[in-house]
Order: structure tokens, then C-alpha cells, then sequence
């Protein structure tokens, strides 16, 4: 499957996932309300008849909604590029102690690590010059002395980069 529509599918699921969501707790908040005191206007007889099972219903479309959100598909955990072996010849994280957004960085580039080389971590805070070039937009990715990423690493560039750039 193509990348482009293998993106378009996690789309569907994502929107499907959040109108499931909405809708489970849009049924929730109506049992709610008409719990708290009579909502003003009338719902269908199974309403009244089935309460606990629009509960139910509520429950399961917030958790089939969280789930559709959540997971990624099994083709996305599996994503290997045409042809194997590593790219680029250097990467360096620029990041901080204790910085979750550089954690998530750096976990994000380990799942990528057979594609790409040993991840060189620099602490800015060590050297004025670097804390004054990044300041808070931290981390920096740099893959051969290009900045490719800042904040976040997103992988679906991650991806393309590495499909793109023949093995060294």
C-alpha cells in the first residue's frame, strides 16, 4: 500500500474514532441529565425501556472511539523502507535533562535506529553558545549537519527521509 494512502487510512480511522467518541459521551450526558432531573423534551420508548443499555452503548463507543484514536495500525508498526541499511552518516540530539519532548524524541528515533546512525546526544545547557542558538525550541534533530527537526520528531518525514536517501 502506498504511503499516501496508507496516511488517508490512519485519517479514517482517527475521524471514526473521534465521532465514536463523541457520540459515547453525547449518549452518556444524556443519561446524565435525564438521571439529574427530566430532559424538555421526549425521547423514544426504548429509551426509557433500555436505559441500561444505552449505558451500554455510551461505554462502548467511547472505548471503540479511544481505541481507533490510540492504536496505530499494524502496517505502521511494521514499516520498513525498499531497501535495507543504514542512512545518513551522523545525528545528533540537542536536548536538555529531564525534557519529556527530547525522551519522545529520542524514543521516536530508537524505533527508526537499523536505518539510521548511532544517536549522538549533546546537553545545551553544557555549552552558552548552543543554549543561545536553540534557546527553548528544544529538541534539535540534525541528520548531517541539517536541522531536519524541531520539538517533535514527526515520522512521517522521518519516514520519507528514509525511504528517500539511499543506504551509506
Amino acid at each position: 500500500m502506498s504511503e499516501s494512502k496508507k496516511i488517508d487510512r490512519t485519517a479514517q480511522y482517527q475521524t471514526a474514532g473521534a465521532g465514536a467518541m463523541f457520540l459515547g459521551i453525547g449518549v452518556l450526558t444524556l443519561i446524565l441529565l435525564d438521571t439529574i432531573h427530566a430532559l424538555p423534551w421526549n425521547l423514544p420508548r426504548a429509551w426509557y425501556v433500555h436505559k441500561p443499555l444505552w449505558g451500554v452503548v455510551g461505554l462502548a463507543l467511547c472505548a471503540a472511539g479511544w481505541q481507533l484514536q490510540r492504536n496505530r495500525r499494524a502496517e505502521d508498526r511494521t514499516w520498513k523502507p525498499g531497501i535495507a541499511g543504514r542512512r545518513f552518516s551522523r545525528l545528533i540530539v540537542y536536548s536538555r535533562p529531564e525534557c519529556h519532548l527530547c525522551d519522545d524524541a529520542k524514543a521516536v528515533l530508537a524505533g527508526y535506529i537499523e536505518h539510521l546512525p548511532p544517536i549522538e546526544e549533546v546537553d545545551v545547557d553544557l555549552d552558552p553558545a548552543l543554549a543561545e542558538r536553540f534557546g527553548e525550541s528544544i529538541p534539535v534533530v540534525e541528520i548531517d549537519g541539517v536541522v531536519r527537526f524541531r520539538g517533535r520528531v514527526d515520522v512521517l518525514l522521518l519516514r520519507r527521509m528514509i525511504e528517500s536517501t539511499p543506504p551509506a
